[in-house]
């Protein structure tokens, strides 16, 4: 199942936040996301690391290197996932 994300820039700080969009809304009413802050974009990604994959991208920077190793689905459903990150599979969703 896709999942939204939204790319941030405080422009006091310049600093980028890249998150899902109910994360974003708690940094805004708590304030780590000024009133200034810019929209950039949003995009859905199958998980984290594909979206932290593609907004690397987008900013410009190097490539994403996810937390871990990437390992098959324990559900064998044929993909792979990182568990030691955000511990989604594209096709099975959270496995740990």
């Amino acid at each position: 199942m896709k999942k939204v994300f939204e790319a941030w820039q405080d422009e006091p700080t310049c600093s980028i936040t890249f998150a899902p969009p109910e994360a974003i809304a708690e940094e805004r009413a708590s304030g780590s996301i000024s009133d200034e802050a810019k929209f950039l974009y949003r995009m859905e990604a199958d998980t984290y690391e594909e979206a932290m994959a593609v907004h690397h991208t987008k900013m410009g920077w190097g490539p994403y290197v996810p937390m871990g190793e990437a390992q098959a689905c324990p559900k064998e459903c044929g993909a792979m996932f990182y568990p030691e990150g955000s511990g989604d599979c594209p096709n099975c969703g959270n496995i740990c």
